[in-house]
């Protein structure tokens, strides 16, 4: 335990001391985020942050005297990561580039020669049985992908990629801590004291108005890619069932499906930029930043504990993986009700209602007022910056 909080302490003090410098020199390395008509924070902030994060955690893990705790694929994946998200940070790389890197990187941090992967915990049809192994690293390989790109895009307002991170990494803690797998346990709680590092300058509270640095995409996409190698590590060495823990990142994976099937029904590239995040229809409802901040945080927490939960009790993992599609199902609703399609069903069902008890037709009073909705309030996207994608 003195071990755990020395090397936490460690981690969270080199992160903030390299945030400070770093803030110093990002204008000199052109790693700052200017303020656009899709970037509405105020002013000029550096995107440092990430590097922060994942230097300080290399400092503390590297310098451990015994075996390294973490494979040397997660480190290459890890450094690949972040490379790429700094070049984009400078310039903007195309989806294509970033995508194939990132593909490069999570068959790294997948390691399909080290002989294992995630683990099922419900039978396979025996169809499928021969080619579980290329299909189970397929299936960790496109999960390693998509949760680099799920940080990425939940990367749009103060405090919440980086919280989020820190949510799923208490949850990840409290998981491998139950299940004894104390090799996972250090990292886990080490990186989450370097988050916790950068989120004093990034997370709005009453002492920060608003964030004075961004993870950039080299903070978000790395983040990613680092708790989705935590998951199938934990999955491969403790015999969790991989959709049992996909509980702990549920918020950003559903709200990257949800995106993805959306853009694809309305004809768009599934990588194109729009305000269809769950934090812009939240934003969209006159909620403030600091307010959806939280929201999101506080619906992550539920669903990692849940998961959590699970896990600790041995409920069926039939059961949790089935009970997914309840926040699944919420998000969707949600999204269903924020979205023009929703709002017009609600007027239209209100309209029918209020018709039902006034059997003589409605009439205007005053014909030639044209009801025309106010402009949206540009105050509500205060202290934001665009995703990648």
């Amino acid at each position: 335990m003195f071990v755990w909080i020395t090397n936490c302490l460690a981690a969270m003090a080199v992160s903030a001391l390299l945030i400070v410098v770093l803030k110093k020199v990002s204008h000199a390395c052109s790693l700052v985020d200017y303020p656009d008509r899709r970037k509405l924070h105020d002013g000029v902030v550096p995107l440092c942050g990430g590097i922060a994060i994942f230097a300080a955690f290399a400092m503390v893990m590297l310098v451990q005297g015994n075996e390294p705790l973490l494979a040397l694929n997660f480190w290459v994946g890890l450094l690949i990561t972040i490379i790429v998200g700094v070049i984009d940070d400078r310039n903007e790389l195309s989806a294509t580039k970033r995508l194939a890197a990132q593909f490069v990187a999570a068959i790294i941090l997948v390691n399909p020669l080290s002989g294992s992967t995630i683990v099922t915990g419900i039978a396979l049809p025996p169809v499928l049985l021969d080619i579980s192994f290329l299909l189970l690293t397929v299936v960790a390989i496109l999960f390693v992908v998509g949760l680099i790109n799920s940080w990425n895009m939940i990367d749009g307002i103060d405090g919440l990629a980086g919280g989020s991170a820190a949510v799923a990494l208490f949850w990840l803690a409290v998981v491998a801590g139950w299940k004894g797998a104390g090799e996972l346990v250090l990292p886990i709680v080490v990186l989450l004291a370097a988050v916790s590092g950068f989120l004093a300058f990034n997370m709005r509270s009453p002492w920060i108005a608003r964030a004075k640095i961004f993870l950039g995409d080299a903070g978000s996409t790395t983040l990613g890619a680092a708790i989705a190698y935590l998951i199938i590590r934990l999955s491969t060495h403790t015999h969790i069932a991989f959709s049992v823990l996909l509980w702990i990142v549920a918020i950003p994976v559903i709200d990257t499906l949800s995106l993805i099937v959306r853009r694809l029904y309305a004809g768009r590239s599934p990588l194109a930029a729009d305000r269809s995040h769950l934090h812009h229809l939240l934003l969209d409802r006159s909620i403030s930043p600091r307010t959806t901040t939280n929201i999101i945080l506080a619906a992550s927490a539920l669903c990692g504990g849940i998961g959590s939960f699970g896990i600790i009790i041995e409920a069926s993992n039939y059961l949790m993986t089935v009970a997914l599609l309840i926040p699944l199902a919420a998000h969707s609703a949600f999204v269903f009700l924020s979205s023009e399609a929703g709002t017009d069903w609600v007027q239209q069902s209100r309209s029918v209602a209020v018709a039902q008890l006034n059997p003589m037709p409605p009439a205007p009073i005053r014909a030639e007022i044209v009801h025309t909705p106010p402009p949206p309030n540009a105050n509500n996207n205060a202290g934001m910056f665009s995703d990648a994608v």
